[in-house]
């Protein structure tokens, strides 16, 4: 079946960059087809909806809301208000409990100082030198009691907690530092980073952060989901979910996108946000012509990185100081588990950071603790059965947590798969990653939102931008160029 209108442009993804694009483009008149796989609007951006609470299992965090981040203009514009999380304590758990305070913030100072000492260092490290390599050295500030820099820019990731960037910083502490503690609380840098430290540049650590939207973070009314889903609606374009492209061609006067029930679309041109795993799965025929082999190399070499969510939510909140603390953090108490460890072995030997939706950190608190899975325990858990998974860590939950009483049983859960999903194999892109001579770097991020075909075929999404890769920011700004470059295309075939 083959559609008898012509579009300006087709855009295949009704994700953040999707729906901004379409967005930007119908407000300068032009006629969009927006394709979507998925029989929802949002990609990686989805809301659990349960028992009251609507808590982002996907992207969450708008990062940088004071910073510039223009997702914050996007969503005052539509009506959607976003809170600040009021300041919060994060809890430390160790192998006996909970870490005393000072103890904590010499662990996070010594971290922090770690970071600084490496950001782009200068001469640089050998490619294939890891994140890993410095963090662990026996000379790596980690071991030390160095306090940390003032300068946010010069840590390559916020040592603030995933589960909660508003929590309370200590104040920088001297002392003993515990090694195997050390390296546990470094292991959650694993978390925002989607990758294991030893696969993670050392080159090129913290090279994004002098761009990238940080400080302050807001979490949108409602959850991302209903968010993307208003700015798509915002929109004049016509939107067709449930349609999963199988080929894009090139044409004499335009470009041809064909889905898998057999229809075909017609369009000047093309906007690709179909996420960079997903890219990585097609065929050299899935575009024809084919795509440079540069490009192609691109999409091979950078990293689609692992982060998973764990919900509970529970009849009443049973954990300790529920009301006032905003997240738990669990070090690990056995080695790191491989794919012969139990389920309990699992947790038993990651580090685990938990934000606790029962705190009033934001509006309409709710019994649930939102659990982040770094590369090792998600892979790992992601073979099992999900209610296994969710009786083992409940089992773990009270273990470590020790009430006095014995807890309910939780009522609902979520555990993602972004990893599996067909429509996103992955979370995000990662930093750049070792390499042996030097092919990884923040280029590819460059290359990977190079349009080909004459401008005909453009790219967009995260993992799209070098500036902003791997977040919110990185797709809407990515949608925002695109659009931009579009519209001067067209005008331009016009003439």
């Amino acid at each position: 079946m083959s559609t008898s209108t012509r579009y300006d442009t087709i855009i295949v993804g009704a994700g953040w960059s999707g729906a901004v694009a379409a967005k930007e483009l119908t407000a300068k008149g032009r006629s969009v087809l927006v394709l979507e796989a998925r029989d929802r609007v949002g990609g990686r951006a989805k809301t659990y909806l349960g028992g009251g609470a609507k808590i982002d299992v996907g992207c969450s965090w708008i990062h940088g809301y004071k910073e510039g981040n223009p997702t914050k203009k996007l969503a005052k514009s539509l009506g959607v208000e976003a809170h600040l999380p009021k300041p919060a304590e994060g809890v430390v758990y160790g192998p006996d409990g909970p870490l005393p305070k000072d103890k904590v913030a010499a662990l996070r100072s010594s971290l922090s100082a770690a970071q600084a000492s490496f950001k782009l260092p200068h001469p640089a490290p050998a490619p294939s030198a890891s994140l890993a390599s410095a963090l662990f050295s026996s000379q790596s500030a980690l071991f030390g009691s160095s306090s940390p820099s003032s300068d946010p820019a010069t840590t390559d990731i916020s040592s603030a907690s995933p589960a909660n960037p508003s929590e309370a910083t200590p104040t920088p502490s001297t002392g003993n530092i515990d090694k195997t503690l050390a390296e546990g609380l470094a292991r959650t840098l694993e978390i925002p980073l989607g990758l294991k430290l030893e696969k993670a540049s050392l080159k090129w650590a913290g090279w994004e952060t002098t761009t990238s939207f940080a400080g302050s973070d807001a979490a949108p009314e409602g959850g991302y989901e209903a968010l993307v889903n208003k700015v798509l609606d915002s929109s004049k374009a016509q939107v067709e979910l449930s349609k999963v492209v199988d080929s894009i061609k090139k044409t004499e006067s335009g470009v041809t996108v064909h889905t898998s029930d057999g229809s075909s679309y017609d369009g000047q041109t093309v906007i690709a946000t179909i996420p960079l795993g997903v890219l990585k799965t097609f065929s050299k025929e899935f575009f024809s012509p084919a795509l440079p082999e540069r490009l192609q190399e691109a999409i091979a070499g950078t990293h689609v990185g692992v982060l998973e969510k764990l919900l509970l939510q529970y009849p009443t909140a049973w954990w300790p100081n529920a009301s006032t603390t905003g997240s738990y953090t669990f070090l690990p108490t056995s080695p790191t588990p491989t794919d012969n460890s139990s389920i309990e072995e699992i947790f038993e030997g990651s580090s685990l950071v938990v934000a606790n939706f029962a705190a009033p950190s934001l509006p309409s608190p709710t019994p649930t603790l939102l659990t982040y899975l770094s590369e090792t325990p998600a892979k790992l858990l992601l073979k099992q059965d999900p209610a296994e998974v969710v009786e083992a860590y409940h089992a773990f939950l009270v273990k470590r947590l020790k009430p006095l009483t014995n807890p309910p049983q939780p009522e609902r859960y979520n555990l993602t798969n972004w990893l599996t999903d067909e429509y996103s194999y992955g979370a995000t892109t990662t930093p750049s990653i070792v390499s042996d001579h030097g092919e990884r770097s923040p280029m590819d991020f460059k290359e990977l939102g190079r349009p080909v075909w004459g401008g005909r075929l453009g790219f967009a999404g995260e993992h799209t931008e070098m500036e902003h890769r791997g977040s919110v920011a990185g797709a809407v700004v990515s949608g925002f160029r695109e659009a931009e470059r579009v519209d001067r295309l067209l005008d331009l075939l016009a003439e």
